[in-house]
């Protein structure tokens, strides 16, 4: 098993680099804003614009959301066990998705179903 201050920083910088993330996006969005453009293309393009940042908002939010559980998950123990099985939750899982909160198979009902 890979150590848990190893796991802790791999969490923790993956996180930094999310919230990184944001901030350029928001820097791209700012400069965009100053462009000067004809009032039509300037609507389509804050339109979509807002809708680009809406699904990234939510993406980004879902992702640290993810790794704030499995950073708590660390802090008391329950890291690696399945959240809805019970089951360990394998470390080739772990190692290319360190939040994972589902073993695979669970994961995979979960993707089936939705639930």
């Amino acid at each position: 098993m890979i150590p848990m201050e190893h796991l802790r920083a791999k969490l923790l910088d993956r996180r930094r680099e999310l919230f990184a993330d944001a901030a350029r996006t928001e820097d791209d969005v700012l400069q965009l804003e100053q462009e000067p453009q004809s009032e039509s293309a300037e609507q389509g393009q804050e339109e979509n614009l807002i809708r680009l940042l809406d699904r990234m908002d939510t993406r980004l939010k879902a992702e640290i959301e993810s790794i704030d559980r499995a950073l708590i998950r660390l802090e008391t123990g329950g890291y690696g066990v399945c959240a809805r099985c019970g089951g360990e939750i394998r470390q080739s899982r772990l190692d290319v998705l360190p939040w994972a909160e589902h073993c695979i198979d669970c994961a995979r009902k979960q993707e089936r179903t939705g639930a």
